[in-house]
């Protein structure tokens, strides 16, 4: 082994001093990782008042939805709307098309969507109307039902600019309630109306 000479060993040691130095005084700055922005999902493209979807030998119809403001309910009681907003009504019909019985879906599996927001359904019990949670839990081959939900929305909603949901497999359209995107609608079945009729 070579010796290297007195010079050239405190130059290289001059050197190894200045780049500790040097690197001693900076600190490491955490890896940057880029968080993705929320994109919205487009939910699927509207169906009519009347038509239906079919998921698992559970066949859904919309068959009517209105708005209004005050309603009698089976007691004879007046139910009034909160100020802000006024009643949605959603007639909605299952039928079994299969060889065995079924689960009535509960009503959290039903949302009606306004302005990026999600509403769900809530006490109703209208006079003269078969309200949905009265339904058996139970669906037998061949047997279908109909039945109202109510949600309540804001007083400035159009039928026109809502959108009846049905979500067979999750409770929520986005991952909040009132959430400006959807994301489970494209990791959930999915099946959407429009609520104004001849659109």
């Amino acid at each position: 082994m070579k010796k290297m000479p007195g010079a050239s060993l405190h130059i290289l040691f001059g050197l190894l001093f200045l780049t500790a130095c040097s690197s001693a005084g900076e600190t490491a700055l955490p890896a940057m990782t880029a968080t993705p922005k929320p994109v919205a999902t487009a939910l699927p493209t509207p169906s009519s008042l009347g038509d239906f979807f079919t998921w698992r030998d559970l066949q859904v119809t919309m068959l009517q939805s209105e708005l209004t403001g005050d309603y009698i309910n089976e007691y004879g009681s007046e139910r009034i709307p909160s100020a802000g907003t006024k009643f949605m009504w959603v007639h909605v019909q299952l039928k079994n098309v299969g060889q065995k019985e079924m689960n009535t879906p509960g009503t959290e599996h039903f949302s009606t969507l306004y302005a990026g927001a999600e509403f769900k359904s809530t006490y109703a019990h209208r006079k003269d109307y078969t309200d949905y949670t009265t339904l058996a839990p139970v669906l037998f081959p061949n047997q279908q039902v109909a039945a109202w939900l109510r949600f309540d929305v804001p007083a400035s909603a159009e039928l026109k600019d809502l959108r009846f949901v049905f979500l067979p497999e999750s409770s929520e359209v986005g991952v909040l309630s009132s959430s400006p995107n959807y994301p489970y609608a494209t990791d959930h079945p999915t099946y959407v109306w429009r609520c104004e009729a001849g659109n």
